[in-house]
């Protein structure tokens, strides 16, 4: 169809799909399909496609067997693998739900969706792995994503008797799975460091995963025993406070989480941890030794606490400050989450009639939303990552003339950012999207960047016809 021959190329992350579904027609419509949801940013096909051709040709792609949840997955964390060679890696691992009892009398039965963590709610699970620079701060994609459903039929956790089944039978072994699976990908990498939140505290984990250049970064949810008798608590007890410092606690409404001033307390060192009786693989140490980190908040019981375990040498405050400082990026891949629900493109109101649609729809999602995070980052970094590995040539030129057009008069209404680089593109779009541009003024945030995001592409199309139609008006 013509419409494929108008496609805006996609850049940096972005999957080009070349030999993923053994037909190149299929290959071109995906990529087509992944530039209408980056610049339309909805899950309602309707409103990213300008005409009814457009909606068919992607309701027969997600209907297409070929196009597999395997194979779009593996196009997308191939091209991470190509941006890993010799840099230091974050592997950011967290799982989310999709919720979609309100679509339950449109969904086809057995089709991709089951129940969730609640047996009431209709819906899947997403278990992915986000990869960041270290060192430089910018997200390059994903080292792993899983799908799955729970059947209606399947028997809860006590009839399983969850505790003495095998690690490979759980739905914990997710963590196993894409942390091996990240290794692999990332092989050319010069360190990955892999890090998750309590669920994962798994010794098969702890244990079989690291190596000379894999590390992990694990918050713990148990009171572990160690080998020399005592637990995780009692160590913690027995040291002293070894650093201090304030952290500016940002508010969440939504949550909860009320804006003040925390004092931090943080203890470190290490331990041997004793395997557990419930850990099945034979081929694992009996005890392990890790460096273990607690940050406390003082004078609040209810307030920040953290146990990190981790294989990264803890032995100063600079070294203890760092791991925390990668912990902390878990809000990343959360941020990815919301984006691709209520507050972003919404595959939870999708009007597909099959779940599996909605499941490989919400994988091409992930790499819209990834360019909001991309921008985000960029505010962080100071080294300049260069426009055009976000940005094409045209929406660049388009972004230059409405840099010139969204800057005040006075220095503080100015972009003061690098010219032509993400950051200083994330200042215009972040302007579009109702940021006011002070520096007093906090960042950002992914919704308002969304919010740009979909106003720029509209200017854009405009911009584009008017390049088209009227470019030599005003020299003839």
């Amino acid at each position: 169809m013509a419409f494929f021959d108008s496609m805006v190329e996609l850049v940096n992350s972005f999957p080009d799909f070349n030999g993923s579904f053994g037909d190149k027609r299929l290959e071109k419509r995906a990529q087509w399909a992944l530039n209408k949801l980056t610049v339309g940013r909805n899950s309602s096909i309707r409103q990213i496609t300008q005409n009814q051709a457009e909606q068919k040709s992607i309701y027969r792609l997600l209907e297409n067997d070929s196009f597999s949840e395997k194979a779009i997955e593996a196009s997308i964390v191939n091209k991470c693998a190509e941006l890993s060679v010799g840099r230091h890696l974050l592997c950011i691992q967290d799982t989310t739900e999709f919720n979609l009892s309100g679509q339950e009398n449109r969904l086809k039965q057995e089709s991709g969706i089951g129940t969730t963590s609640n047996k009431n709610v209709l819906g899947f699970f997403m278990h992915s792995g986000l990869v960041i620079d270290a060192v430089v701060g910018s997200a390059l994609g994903y080292s792993g994503i899983k799908l799955w459903h729970r059947k209606a039929t399947k028997p809860d956790r006590h009839k399983r008797n969850y505790q003495q089944q095998q690690i490979s039978e759980k739905e914990s072994n997710k963590w196993l799975e894409v942390s091996k699976e990240t290794k692999k990908l990332l092989s050319k990498a010069k360190t990955v460091t892999i890090i998750a939140d309590r669920e994962s505290d798994i010794y098969d984990l702890l244990a079989g995963v690291p190596d000379e250049k894999t590390h992990l970064l694990i918050r713990s949810s148990s009171d572990r025993k160690l080998e020399d008798g005592n637990t995780l608590a009692t160590y913690f007890k027995s040291l002293p406070i070894m650093h201090q410092y304030i952290l500016n606690v940002q508010g969440d409404i939504r949550k909860g989480v009320k804006k003040r001033k925390a004092t931090l307390q943080m203890k470190w060192g290490k331990v041997k941890i004793k395997k557990p009786k419930t850990s099945h693989n034979v081929s694992l140490n009996k005890s392990i030794e890790l460096n273990v980190l607690e940050v406390k908040e003082k004078n609040l019981s209810n307030g920040i606490y953290w146990r990190i375990l981790t294989t990264h040498e803890i032995k100063s405050k600079q070294q203890a400050l760092q791991v925390v400082e990668w912990y902390k990026q878990r809000w990343y891949i959360e941020q990815i989450h919301r984006l691709l629900k209520n507050e972003g493109i919404r595959i939870e109101r999708s009007q597909l009639e099959s779940g599996w649609s909605i499941r490989k729809l919400t994988l091409l999602s992930m790499m819209a939303v990834l360019r909001i995070l991309q921008m985000m980052l960029a505010y962080e970094d100071e080294t300049g990552q260069p426009i055009e590995e976000v940005f094409n040539k045209s929406e660049h030129e388009c972004l230059t003339q409405l840099n010139n057009e969204m800057q005040g008069e006075t220095l503080k209404q100015k972009n003061l950012n690098k010219i032509n680089t993400l950051k200083w593109a994330s200042w215009v779009i972040a302007r579009l999207g109702g940021w006011k541009g002070y520096k007093t003024q906090r960042k950002p945030g992914p919704i308002v960047l969304q919010k740009g995001l979909i106003k720029f592409y509209h200017l854009f199309e405009g911009w584009i016809l008017h390049q088209k139609y009227f470019k030599n008006v005003y020299t003839q």
